[in-house]
């Protein structure tokens, strides 16, 4: 039988079963693949049976749980994820001495998504048993590795901490390169775990290479003189080399003002003989440096202040200062010239020259001065002396009169604190002396000094003891020949709070305080932090300025208000005076570094 059907029509059908079949194929594979590729998914991980660090340590390190937020993750990648879990927390905890960890983990597909649980057991701790520290190489004598393993963090009975065991191999190497031996490596770097009872041996063999010393130093600048440069250089040619007194050269050199930038490069790969050539880099600072303030103060008033400093002035490192500042009780001019001397890097002379014109109550005084210095600073200790020719005129109460004083002088500082700006424990210790004779162009003669301390401890988080004190006296014939800027007042924010400042002292007949030959100041403040940025403070004061040995102590104690910032404290204080009539309250504000 013929089969009548037309050719066109058969045609079409075959194209149509041919699309058909395309179709069919490719939902076959689509429901094949969807298994392994899926639709988008959530998954949620819980891990229980470790807590605290083991914890956190494990969820950043698990891969299934970083991806619990991802609304992309499909149902396959978490399939995978899952599959590595175990591993990734068997080595999140081997940091940490577990290296037995038991994990069960089940992955379950619900309506609102997939539930991934992990069930740890870390086991115990492997515990240290052995530790064999080796030193070899030319270093192997040296003090410093004769019991290499004294300085090693872990030891017999210790639980195997990897940080301690990476911290422990660093700390060796320093001390190698630090005595001079640059090239040291660790020949051995062992740790044999035996699983069967949990313990593990050390095994490290540290070897020195040879001994290096230092090269010629050379520097690229054209900002100060060869010759002041190389006084900045502590060690030579020949001496065994120092990471930390290149570093410390660097240090120096950046805080002279003079460099912008300072790079100080050990070149290793131009060693010769065991010698290393020192090159530094030095890029010049922008020398003129101006600054303009205004402030307020209960001692000063409203104030306002000018300022300009060059911080290299020629190339053998001279700098030079101008202050000004003008406030509600007189004014001030202060110029300073420092020359760098000996140590450029402690010793200055320095030449100064001082204006001021200070009124308060019914006492003025006008001084000019000029002075030459000898000073070493040092972070630490401070000291130095000098001579000062001094002229000034005042009026204190009913009296009036002028002073020509050439007065040699010196003083000392002492401060130990990690940071003097917010101090949580420190001390500073002054003390100062200075003179003049009417045989040496000298108007009066007298003879004056004055120690002074300030401590500030910490006995718990949050809390802080500060304690002040202060004594000066003077010999001469009679206090009214001292110009006032040399006599003892108290009083004020930095004194006896609760008084007004330089308030007091003995009085003349019309009832003006004019100073007195003796000082006595003490103060007992209790600070309690109450966030990172405020505190609240309780104090007591004590002190006064007096001429004879019958001394009568004004007291005044009070509540405060700090606020900390990088560049010290902002005080406000309210104050009772004890010692007066009725008691009566006397707000004070000021700024300043702790120490």
């Amino acid at each position: 039988m013929q089969n009548s059907t037309p050719l066109c029509l058969r045609s079409l059908q075959s194209a149509v079963l041919r699309q058909l079949s395309a179709a069919a194929v490719l939902c076959c594979l689509l429901l094949l693949l969807c298994p392994l590729t899926g639709l988008a998914a959530n998954v949620t991980v819980t891990v229980t049976g470790i807590k605290g660090k083991l914890y956190t340590n494990v969820m950043a390190r698990l891969k299934i749980g970083l991806q619990q937020n991802n609304p992309d993750i499909s149902a396959g990648e978490i399939r995978r994820l899952h599959t590595l879990a175990a591993k990734e927390i068997a080595e999140a905890l081997a940091p940490f001495g577990y290296y037995r960890v038991k994990v069960d983990g089940t992955l379950t597909e619900t309506d609102k998504g997939w539930q991934a649980r992990y069930s740890v057991d870390a086991g115990r701790q492997v515990v240290v048993d052995v530790v064999d520290i080796q030193v070899q190489g030319e270093g192997k004598t040296e003090a410093a590795f004769q019991h290499p393993a004294a300085m090693f963090p872990l030891h017999p009975g210790d639980v195997l901490i990897d940080s301690l065991y990476e911290s422990g191999k660093k700390k060796l190497l320093d001390q190698a390169v630090n005595l001079g031996y640059v090239q040291a490596r660790f020949s051995r770097h062992l740790v044999v775990v035996r699983r069967a009872n949990q313990t593990a041996a050390v095994r490290l063999t540290l070897d020195t290479g040879p001994l290096y010393r230092f090269g010629a130093v050379t520097g690229s600048q054209e900002s100060i003189t060869p010759e002041l440069f190389q006084r900045f250089i502590t060690f030579h040619p020949g001496d065994v080399y120092s990471l930390k007194e290149l570093n410390q050269l660097q240090s120096d050199l950046y805080g002279t003002g003079y460099f912008s930038e300072v790079l100080v490069e050990p070149k290793l790969s131009l060693a010769r003989n065991e010698e290393i050539p020192i090159t530094v880099t030095m890029l010049p600072a922008k020398v003129n440096r101006y600054s303009l303030g205004a402030g307020y103060g209960t001692d000063t008033g409203v104030r306002g202040n000018l300022g300009w400093k060059n911080r290299l002035l020629n190339r053998f490192g001279h700098k030079t200062s101008l202050t000004m500042q003008q406030s509600e009780r007189g004014s001030r001019v202060n110029a300073d010239y420092e020359i760098p001397v000996f140590d450029p890097r402690y010793d200055v002379l320095g030449i100064e020259g001082r204006y001021f014109d200070d009124t308060w109550d019914d006492t003025w005084s006008r001084l000019f001065s000029l002075g030459i210095a000898a000073n070493h600073n040092m972070a630490k200790n401070q000291y130095g002396a000098g001579l000062e020719a001094r002229h000034e005129k005042y009026t204190v109460g009913i009296t009036s009169g002028s002073a020509d004083l050439l007065m040699p002088s010196a003083y000392w500082n002492l401060i130990f604190a990690r940071d003097r700006i917010n101090t949580q424990n420190g001390i500073r210790l002054t003390a100062s002396v200075k003179g003049a004779d009417n045989t040496l162009f000298s108007s009066t003669s007298f003879l004056q000094f004055r120690v002074s301390g300030k401590s500030i401890v910490s006995p718990m988080e949050n809390w802080r003891i500060l304690l002040r004190g202060a004594f000066g006296a003077t010999t001469m014939e009679s206090i009214n020949e001292l110009p006032p800027s040399l006599r003892f007042y108290a009083g004020g924010d930095q004194s006896v709070r609760g008084y007004g400042y330089k308030k007091l002292g003995p009085r003349d007949p019309s009832g003006v305080v004019v100073g007195g030959r003796y000082l006595m100041e003490s103060s007992i403040e209790l600070e309690r932090r109450i966030t990172p940025m405020w505190s609240v403070a309780a104090f007591y004061d004590a002190g006064n300025a007096f001429d004879d040995i019958n001394v009568d102590l004004k007291h005044g104690a009070g509540v405060g208000v700090r606020m900390t910032l990088p560049f010290g404290q902002i005080r406000l204080d309210a104050a009772s005076a004890l010692s007066d009539e009725g008691k009566p309250w006397r707000i004070h504000f000021s700024v300043g570094a702790d120490l």
